[in-house]
């Protein structure tokens, strides 16, 4: 029977591929070329900053016990700085070293970035949400946020922000607006806001809150295995809830009564004030009044004037941004007793003010209070009242005279940063939003409509879980460009880790130890972003078996 197989010809070494056509070989070469490129450069780099060190001389490498060795490059970092930053996290002063000025730069970009990678992500997941909307008018004020602020410059976004916003459309302090009356005020200085204090028996109240987390997780646990057990409902949520709720309570109480005695008022025996709740005996003789409500009614219908109540207001001394007068101020607020303060940098400046009468009582923790009583001359004749002290408290924002005190506060150069990378960001998370949500079958959202889920359940359970998948990998880069643009910070003057470093650079003349250092910085920041992003990517991935 013939053979019907084909007969293949036989490839012979002269039919082979020529090496400069195999792509294995090719790409063997392409990564040779690579490195001796990579090495070139590398050698031509460290050949220039060589180059630069040696006319520089060798003050580059001066040590502080005045020789000069390699091992000191980076000893200018101990010298003092000599120059001062407007906005700083932690405290700060011209006579603070380079490396202290470094790390204000880094704080204040952590800040920043942190701040509005919150936001960025907050804005950019309903934007991309709204832009999916069945409205149209909804749907296509998403889509023109996004398209405006997705091709404009960023610097544009920030100069508009700061010089056309924030320090011309806002008016000057003694007319800041004041929006529904909340105690917020919009003005060229910046946002002034009310902030949450802690006071030293917060730690206290931290613990049982950690202690009430953690037992309301345990407790929901041990229901929904009872539930499965039992097949009944048992509303662990509830008492999850309940139980988280109590025993923040009783922290509450808790680090209260410890923290009893521990704030105090320095005032003359002549005051006649012997405990907080005389303050209101001494307001009311003051006034032609019956009880503190009266001051309120009475300004309203005229039968007293502003001027009278500033008269027989509380006069205070008290060391600045303390947590003690915080505590007294926002108790007297709760009982409507009017006061005015003055504050000092220092302990001794306060109680020599409060020695010659220009304040009627001090306001300082119960130890210093008194410790400071046995240095006046006549100690004999002042007493120290107990202030309630609360774990934590609200201090708000008040204007006293030309600027506002208490609160928290937003410069402009921050807020014109802060807003500027959150709008602009949240405009490219919102397309990474909608497109990750279009990549969740259909099937999925007609399956949560068929069992009755409201479209909020259905996003919230069905949609936004699998998206996640998708979004993350791009979310990534995104957190990692809006932490790189914050270095366009330098352009509306807010100190960033650039910023400083520029004018450390002018300072001291070492640019590049200095260059080191930033690299370093935003090398950290970059993988550290990457690395929790990335695991957390992991967790939510599909396991397959």
């Amino acid at each position: 029977m013939a053979d019907l197989s084909p007969n293949l010809p036989s490839q012979s070494s002269s039919d082979s591929i020529p090496f400069w056509r195999d792509g294995r070989v090719l790409g063997v070469l392409a990564q040779i070329a690579f490195l001796i490129l990579f090495a070139l450069s590398a050698a031509y780099l460290l050949n220039n900053v060589y180059g630069g060190l040696q006319r520089l001389g060798k003050a580059q490498f001066l040590c502080d016990d005045g020789s000069e060795q390699l091992r000191c490059f980076f000893d200018f970092l101990n010298l003092e700085s000599q120059f001062d930053i407007a906005e700083s996290v932690v405290p700060y002063s011209p006579a603070d070293t380079y490396a202290r000025a470094v790390w204000v730069g880094f704080l204040n970009t952590i800040k920043v970035s942190g701040l509005g990678i919150i936001l960025a992500t907050i804005l950019g997941t309903f934007t991309g949400i709204a832009r999916l909307s069945s409205n149209w008018l909804l749907s296509n004020i998403a889509k023109w946020y996004i398209d405006l602020m997705r091709n404009t410059p960023l610097v544009l976004i920030l100069l508009f922000l700061y010089l056309v916003v924030l320090l011309n459309a806002l008016p000057p302090i003694n007319q800041a607006i004041q929006p529904l009356g909340l105690p917020v005020f919009l003005s060229q200085r910046g946002i002034n806001f009310p902030k949450i204090v802690a006071m030293p028996s917060f730690s206290v109240f931290l613990a049982f809150v950690v202690l009430a987390i953690i037992q309301a997780q345990v407790l929901s646990v041990i229901l929904g295995r009872r539930e499965e057990k039992t097949g009944q409902a048992s509303n662990r949520t509830a008492w999850a809830l309940v139980s988280l709720v109590v025993v923040i309570g009783a922290g509450w109480i808790v680090a209260g009564n410890q923290a009893r005695d521990d704030q105090a008022l320095l005032v003359s025996r002549g005051l006649r004030v012997r405990e907080y709740s005389d303050l209101e005996a001494l307001i009311v003789g003051r006034l032609p009044i019956n009880r503190l409500n009266d001051i309120s009614k009475g300004l309203e219908n005229g039968t007293l004037s502003q001027e009278q109540v500033d008269e027989a207001a509380l006069q205070l001394c008290a060391l600045r941004d303390s947590p003690s007068e915080v505590n007294l101020t926002a108790q007297l607020r709760v009982d409507g007793i009017p006061y005015s303060t003055r504050r000092f940098a220092r302990t001794d400046q306060a109680i020599t003010a409060y020695g010659e009468g220009e304040c009627e009582a001090l306001v300082a923790p119960t130890a210093i209070i008194a410790a400071e009583r046995d240095v006046l001359p006549d100690a004999a004749t002042h007493l120290v009242v107990p202030v309630t002290e609360r774990p934590m408290r609200i201090s708000l924002p008040r204007i006293e005279g030309l600027n506002f005190v208490g609160g928290g506060k937003l410069t402009p150069e921050f807020a014109a940063v802060l807003f500027g990378l959150t709008i602009y960001t949240a405009a490219f998370i919102a397309e990474i939003v909608r497109a990750g949500i279009l990549s969740v079958s259909k099937g999925q959202s007609e399956a949560a409509r068929a069992l009755g889920l409201s479209e909020s359940q259905r996003l919230r359970l069905i949609v936004l879980p699998q998206a996640l998948r998708v979004i993350i990998p791009p979310l990534t880069s995104q957190y990692l460009n809006l932490t790189k643009n914050s270095s366009l910070a330098q352009f509306v003057a807010f100190p960033e880790i650039w910023t400083v470093s520029f004018t450390t650079i002018n300072q001291s003349g070492r640019a590049v130890q200095i260059i080191i250092i930033v690299m370093a910085t935003y090398l950290t920041i970059s993988l550290s972003i990457s690395a929790l992003l990335n695991w957390y990517n992991q967790r939510i991935a599909l396991v397959e078996r």
